[in-house]
């Protein structure tokens, strides 16, 4: 199974590659020398791609074999959370992570391309061992090689488009919400703070709605600009 973690300009910062107890490949777009946060289980490769996380995305797709699952992290990973008597408590990181490896089999026989995790933290929304319908979180998912690419222009919002996408085509995906891994959001470096990726967020938006108008809806959500949040329907 290959493990991919993306990094873009925390150079000493990025917390995820030092935290794997895994193989694992760091895909940076340039500044391959100023990286020094790369643990001992990580491989740093630069990709020469174009700003944006969805070109390194399909960088790493492109990489695989027709029908070889990988798994993808975000640079900001701080722990692990497992469901228990009805609340999250700390676990192991790999846990979440055997967790999506262990599922693939089940989801090759059902026909399921893409898994996630918990995305809300939230016990209440976890009443479910497992859901189909909801968004598969961007910060830690397992997906299947396909014809499947993340959108060129889209990039504030790759896991709406890539959980529609899926939704759409194969009916369904998988998502286990009784365990997730903790990240940090919108730190300083990365792809930008929520301010500094509104304008980018409202056309992805719109480009979303536009490619499937029946799927998402925008639902506004308290501390969140007017318009910036959107939800998935069926």
């Amino acid at each position: 199974m290959k493990l991919f973690t993306l990094y873009y300009d925390r150079y000493t910062t990025a917390s995820t590659s030092k935290m794997i107890n895994m193989p694992h490949t760091v895909l940076c777009h340039n500044n391959y020398e100023r990286f020094n946060c790369i643990g001992v289980n990580g491989t740093l490769i630069q990709t020469n791609q174009p700003k944006g996380i969805q070109n390194n995305f399909n960088y790493a797709l492109s990489s695989l074999e027709k029908d070889e699952w990988c798994i993808f992290m975000s640079d900001d990973l701080v722990g692990a959370k497992v469901l228990q008597n009805n609340k999250f408590i700390d676990c192991n990181i790999e846990y979440p992570l055997k967790e999506l490896i262990n599922i693939i089999p089940k989801c090759d026989k059902a026909g399921i391309k893409l898994i996630g995790l918990n995305s809300t933290g939230n016990p209440f929304y976890a009443k479910n061992k497992y859901s189909k319908f909801g968004l598969v979180d961007g910060r830690c998912f397992a997906i299947k090689k396909t014809s499947f690419k993340f959108h060129k222009d889209i990039f504030t919002i790759p896991d709406y488009y890539a959980t529609l996408y899926h939704l759409c085509k194969y009916g369904g995906n998988l998502i286990l919400n009784y365990c997730y891994l903790d990240f940090k959001r919108y730190e300083p470096g990365g792809l930008g703070s929520v301010s500094d990726r509104l304008e980018q967020k409202y056309n992805d938006i719109r480009i979303l709605k536009s490619l499937y108008p029946k799927n998402i809806k925008v639902k506004n959500k308290p501390n969140e600009p007017k318009d910036s949040h959107i939800i998935i329907v069926r």
